[in-house]
C-alpha cells in the first residue's frame, strides 16, 4: 500500500488496524453468505481515502480505472473541521482526488480505542446493512448468471453516490445498460419489444396474458427511452431523476429474476 496525507503516525496506525479488522470481518460475512467477493470494492483493485474528523472515521473506496493491485491510500486529518457529513467527504474525494465511483463506510472514532467485542459488533452491523441495502437486491441476478447486468446496476449505484450531475447521468446510462443486458441474456435479443414477446412466449411473464405482455412491452420501451435521455449537456439529470431510474431498474430486474426462477422451478 502506498500512503499519503497528513494523518499523524500514531493515529494512522490505529485507523489502519481498524480498517484491517473491518475488512476481515466483512470478508467473513461475505463468505458466510456465500457471496462472490468481487462484488465488493474492498476485494477488487481499488484506491482508498480515509478521513478522520472530530467524531467519525470516514472510509471511501474507489475502483474506477484502478488496474494495479497496489493500493493508493490518502489519509486525512480533518479533526479541526468538526463533524463532516458523508456528502462533504464524498465531494472532496471527487473534486480533490478524482474519484468517479464511491463505496462509503464510516465508524465512530470511539472504536479506535474500543475492545475487540465492541468493534466486532459495529463491524457486523455495518457489513450486514451494506449487504442488505446494496447487494441483496442484486443477488438474484447473479444466481441467474446475469453478471453483466449485475455489474452495470452496481456501477449505476456507485455513480449515483457521487451526488454529481455527471454521476447522475452515468447512473441513468448504467440502469439502461443493465436492463438491456438482462433482456438480451434472457431472450437473445436487445430489441426490447421483441425480447418481451419472447419472454411472453416462454411463459416467463404474462402466461398467455397478451394484454399484460403488451403493457409490459410498452412500459419497458418508454422506461429505456427515458433512461437514454441522459443529456451530455445542460440540463443534466437531477438527483431525483437518477434515483427514479435506480428504483425502477431494481424493481424491473427483481421482477424478471423472480419470474424466471419461478418458471424454471416448476
Amino acid at each position: 500500500m502506498f500512503s499519503k496525507g497528513n494523518l499523524p503516525s500514531d493515529l494512522s496506525n490505529k485507523v489502519m488496524k481498524l480498517l484491517s479488522e473491518f475488512e476481515k470481518k466483512f470478508g467473513e460475512i461475505v463468505d458466510k453468505e456465500r457471496l462472490n467477493r468481487v462484488m465488493f470494492a474492498m476485494f477488487r483493485n481499488h484506491n482508498l481515502c480515509i478521513g478522520v474528523d472530530a467524531s467519525n472515521v470516514h472510509i471511501v473506496y474507489t475502483t474506477e480505472g484502478v488496474t494495479s493491485g497496489i493500493i493508493s491510500s490518502t489519509e486525512l486529518d480533518l479533526r479541526n473541521r468538526g463533524n463532516l457529513t458523508k456528502e462533504q467527504i464524498v465531494s472532496a474525494c471527487i473534486q480533490e482526488l478524482g474519484y468517479k465511483d464511491i463505496h462509503y463506510f464510516s465508524f465512530s472514532t470511539s472504536l479506535l480505542d474500543a475492545n475487540t467485542k465492541s468493534r466486532d459488533i459495529a463491524f457486523e452491523r455495518v457489513s450486514n446493512e451494506y449487504v442488505e441495502e446494496r447487494i441483496r437486491p442484486l443477488i438474484l441476478l447473479s444466481k441467474l448468471g446475469l453478471n453483466e447486468s449485475f455489474t452495470y446496476l452496481q456501477s449505476a449505484q456507485s455513480r449515483f453516490d457521487t451526488k454529481t450531475p455527471s454521476g447522475y447521468s452515468e447512473c441513468k446510462t448504467g440502469c439502461r445498460n443493465a436492463l438491456i443486458s438482462a433482456l438480451k441474456a434472457l431472450s437473445g435479443t436487445e430489441n426490447v419489444r421483441e425480447a418481451v414477446r419472447i419472454l411472453g412466449k416462454k411463459e416467463i411473464i404474462g402466461k398467455r396474458e397478451e394484454e399484460l405482455i403488451e403493457s409490459l412491452e410498452n412500459f419497458l420501451v418508454k422506461l429505456i427511452g427515458v433512461l437514454s435521455k441522459k443529456g451530455p449537456h445542460p440540463p443534466m439529470p437531477t438527483e431525483e431523476e437518477a434515483e427514479f431510474a435506480l428504483r425502477m431498474t431494481y424493481a424491473v430486474l427483481n421482477y424478471l429474476a423472480k419470474m424466471v426462477i419461478k418458471k424454471t422451478s416448476t
